[in-house]
């Protein structure tokens, strides 16, 4: 299935299906699937770029992602809207990914803010560089954090969410996803002296 990635933008509240819509993508018929994927994409792609990094493994997980929507579309009930119940598949994919990844060094984690957060005025090459080099380092102590504790931190300190839309889409409780928020703080508050980009995702105070 050829699909593009279109824009960045979250999945619009009028793009969510209706009934008739999510029998037929229920059926697996595939232009209903195309539309899905076509208009949750960016939201999926962004997601996964920040948890994950841009490149290579942010574009194998969206894969791996939709792949894992079209096969549990069967069993999809519509008690949440298609962009949770995604973002829920993304999420699952991730950690699957991240427990069995070795830590590695990624290239280009400046994207984790360019794409997500694009601005109409794009920084001088020196800046961009330091920029690269101070969320490169910063990614590299990401990675190796615990894949729940990593994720639960991510998803608060860089995508925003609250701590009970993370204990949705980690099917944990907000107690635990608290907790993982704080271990994955205490883990990286060693490195955060050295690195602005740690420093400010970790400005966010835990509710």
């Amino acid at each position: 299935m050829a699909l593009e990635l279109v824009g960045l933008a979250r999945l619009s509240r009028t793009a969510e299906l209706n009934s008739e819509a999510i029998d037929a993508c229920r059926r697996g018929e595939r232009q209903a699937l195309d539309d899905v994927f076509r208009a949750a994409m960016p939201a999926l792609h962004r997601l996964l770029v920040r948890l994950a990094g841009p490149g290579p493994d942010a574009d194998d997980l969206l894969a791996t992602t939709l792949v894992a929507a079209m096969e549990a579309f069967p069993r999809f009930r519509g008690e949440a809207s298609i962009e949770h119940w995604l973002a829920c598949i993304a999420t699952r994919v991730a950690y699957r990914h991240f427990r069995h990844a070795k830590p590695r060094r990624h290239a280009s984690l400046e994207l984790l803010r360019e794409v997500s957060e694009p601005k109409d005025e794009k920084p001088l090459p020196e800046r961009a560089a330091i920029n690269r080099q101070r969320l490169e380092r910063a990614y590299h102590h990401l990675g190796r954090i615990r894949p729940k504790n990593r994720i639960a931190f991510l998803l608060f300190s860089v995508e925003g969410r609250s701590i009970e839309e993370i204990a949705a889409l980690m099917d944990a409780s907000t107690m635990a996803v608290k907790s993982r928020i704080f271990l994955a703080r205490r883990q990286l508050m060693t490195h955060a002296s050295k690195d602005p980009v740690l420093s400010e995702m970790m400005a966010r105070d835990i509710p």
